[in-house]
């Protein structure tokens, strides 16, 4: 997830001069403590590009989604918040791929959950425990409220007067994790009973996943001067998005409808509710970390959100290490076959297990032996080595797990040499969260 070098001059908006159709300052003024109440529905289509046996081919993709929630201001900075707790009555997703099917919903133990953006990157994490891959990516990829009043610029302005958007208010609507440009203005088009209509229209440039996108956004939304709030807004976004480590290429279009209210108090969000959500911005490692299970129950895990869960078969699990774009590596979790209760294979079979890797040419070992200090009657052997995959120079690095009733999986992690000091302890503590069997947690 590279950032492209930034194209980030935070300038003040010019003085807006003129006589004024809207209150002076035309903006919102949040308030620690705030509640609104949020209904966002949203309709994706389009399609992703890559090559089969050689070829260009598409793959169809539409999604829909709905989240209702209400959404109580924990901090503010430059006049917009940068942390919020949430309580999620709704937030389910629908995505078809290629005809398939899925369904994203949220666990009833993590409705509530707290988005906070203290810089440029967004982070969601629930109060309660970690999220899965799916619940952080319902929660944390819709529609970002907190910079919903970024986009009004807090000035006098006459009617059919344009302003830019801020490019930090641009970076955080679009999604990106790196805004490179963009010419996203707004300005009121009418007013009608107190009611202004504001128009956005512009292109902006960005990184997402460390692919770059280039999105198209024509909006509408509603002010009401009565509230001092945008209580509608409609968004449209085209979005041209490149090959990335993590996704194909693809285009895509999305319309979304997003209504808004004051509400003055929330039992969910209620102090009492709230008591185990962190101070300041620093999250634990354990809410951080996202959980996996495997669909059979025969092992779990968490990992740093920096994994990415690639490709699943019945007896493999591909993840792949990108951090701020930069392809680290890739992990493959094998299912092995099972041995006596309290047996395993021997670090001899087990080496030459790892030898004979479809395409693997072992030059160097590095390192080799018993992890120790592992718990939960768990046995980890790891054996670390350079060589040749498929002529290219690779570290892999191979583990086996053996569970007390004689459940194995082997780990394998192959990365080039180059970023061995990037992925340091990162494997281990992936295979060290390993549950096998699942334990059943929550």
């Amino acid at each position: 997830m590279t950032l492209l070098p930034l194209c980030v001059f935070l300038n003040s908006l010019l003085p807006l001069q003129g006589v004024d159709i809207a209150p002076p300052g035309l903006g919102e003024r949040p308030t620690v403590d705030e509640i609104t109440r949020v209904e966002i529905h949203m309709a994706l289509s389009g399609e992703m590009k890559f090559s089969r046996e050689g070829k260009p081919s598409t793959l169809a993709v539409k999604a829909e989604a709905k989240h209702t929630f209400a959404e109580k201001v924990l901090a503010l900075k430059n006049g917009l918040p940068v942390k919020v707790a949430r309580h999620y009555e709704i937030a389910n997703a629908n995505f078809t791929l290629d005809g398939e099917k899925s369904v994203r919903s949220l666990r009833k133990d993590r409705q509530i959950l707290v988005a906070q953006r203290p810089e440029n990157e967004l982070t969601v994490y629930c109060p309660n425990g970690a999220l899965t891959r799916e619940e952080l990516e319902l929660t944390s990829e819709h529609f970002d409220t907190m910079a919903l009043a970024g986009l009004l610029p807090g000035k006098e302005v006459k009617q059919g007067e344009s302003w830019k958007i801020p490019n930090e208010v641009v970076q955080a609507l679009c999604n990106f994790e790196g805004l490179a440009e963009h010419t996203l203005t707004g300005k009121v088009e009418s007013k009608e009973n107190g009611i202004l209509t504001l128009v956005f229209l512009g292109i902006a440039s960005g990184v997402e996943g460390g692919a770059s996108v280039k999105s198209a956004i024509k909006a509408v939304g509603k002010f009401d001067e009565s509230l001092g709030k945008i209580t509608e807004l409609q968004w449209g976004q085209e979005d041209e998005r490149e090959q990335g480590p993590l996704n194909p290429a693809s285009k895509t279009r999305l319309n979304l409808k997003l209504s808004r209210k004051k509400i003055v108090s929330s039992t969910a969000l209620a102090d009492a509710a709230l008591v185990a959500v962190p101070q300041g911005f620093r999250v634990p490692n354990l809410l951080s970390y996202v959980e996996y299970r495997d669909g059979n129950g025969r092992f779990e895990l968490t990992m740093a959100r920096d994994w990415q869960v690639v490709a699943k078969t019945e007896n493999h699990l591909v993840l792949r290490l990108v951090e701020k774009g930069d392809f680290i590596g890739q992990a493959t979790i094998s299912q092995w076959s099972k041995a006596l209760p309290g047996k395993h294979i021997s670090p001899t079979e087990f080496r030459a297990v790892a030898e004979r890797t479809p395409g693997w040419l072992p030059e160097k070992v590095l390192q080799e032996g018993e992890v120790p200090g592992v718990e939960g009657g768990k046995w980890i052997f790891r054996i670390a080595a350079m060589g040749l995959l498929d002529g290219v120079p690779t570290m892999q690095i191979f583990y086996l797990i053996a569970g007390p009733g004689g459940e194995q999986l082997v780990a394998t992690f192959s990365l080039p040499p180059k970023q061995a000091e990037k992925l340091g302890t990162k494997d281990l503590s992936l295979v060290g969260s390993i549950e096998i069997p699942a334990g059943g947690k929550k």
